[in-house]
Formats: structure tokens, C-alpha cells, sequence
């Protein structure tokens, strides 16, 4: 038995194991000879899923708001989070499903694990390391 013997036995495994891969995902039904088919698109892949009546099934994710534009202020309640990423960041995850980096506001009441309102100032300005979310500069912020 030569050397090269495990290698052909585990090349030709890696073969076999490919095309049963392949042939796996190979189509169901086959044309006929010499017809030609074009690939449609799925139904549900085009359309959203529909209710009786041909209304669209209304969507079961939270509603997201519009993303604030820069220098407005908004009114957000949530809880007030510490992530320790690149030196630290805190952060409000809202209520809304929205996460802001918070920029500012008094230490005694914007602090980790406080459920918060705060008016703020939305500022696409600013660049930060922590890269969470909006920056929302705190202008108040009282206990919700």
C-alpha cells in the first residue's frame, strides 16, 4: 500500500460528498427536451402575504419612527444602559425599539438601569466610537 492511497480515498469522498451536495440542490422537475423555461419568480417572494380580499397582512414587528433629523428635538422614553465598548458608552434604549447614544444630561438621573424621559437634540454631526445608535444630546431629563 503506497502512501498516496489515503489521499485518493479521502479526494474521492470529498467528490462524492460534493455531488450528492449538488444533485441536493438540483431542480424537482426537468424540462423537456428542447423547451425552454424562464425561471419566475416566487409568489411570495414578490408580494407580501396577503389576507382575504388582497389586503397585505398588517406586519407584527414594532413600528420603528422615522429617524429624527439633525438638530430636532424629540421627546424619548426608556432605560438608560452602560455598554462597556471602547471605553464605555451610555446609551437609552427607548421604548420605541430605537437605540440613542446619550450625549450629556445630569449623572443623577441619565444613569445606568433609570427608566427615563428625556428631551433631546438629535445630532448626525458628531461622529462617536461607540457607533450605538444616534447621538441624542440631553437638554432634560426627568424619571419617567
Amino acid at each position: 500500500m503506497t502512501t498516496r492511497t489515503p489521499l485518493t480515498h479521502l479526494l474521492l469522498t470529498g467528490a462524492l460528498l460534493g455531488g450528492l451536495l449538488l444533485t441536493g440542490c438540483a431542480p424537482t422537475e426537468e424540462p423537456e427536451v428542447g423547451s425552454s423555461v424562464t425561471p419566475q419568480p416566487s409568489a411570495s417572494a414578490a408580494m407580501p402575504p396577503s389576507s382575504p380580499g388582497g389586503k397585505p397582512k398588517p406586519s407584527l414587528s414594532p413600528q420603528v419612527p422615522p429617524p429624527a433629523k439633525d438638530g430636532q428635538v424629540i421627546s424619548v422614553t426608556g432605560r438608560v444602559e452602560r455598554v462597556e465598548l471602547e471605553g464605555g458608552c451610555t446609551v437609552l434604549r427607548a421604548d420605541s425599539g430605537t437605540t440613542y447614544q446619550l450625549m450629556g444630561g445630569d449623572p443623577k438621573i441619565v444613569k445606568p438601569g433609570a427608566t427615563v424621559q428625556i428631551q433631546g437634540r438629535v445630532r448626525t454631526d458628531i461622529m462617536t466610537i461607540c457607533q450605538m445608535g444616534p447621538v441624542l444630546e440631553v437638554v432634560t431629563a426627568q424619571p419617567s
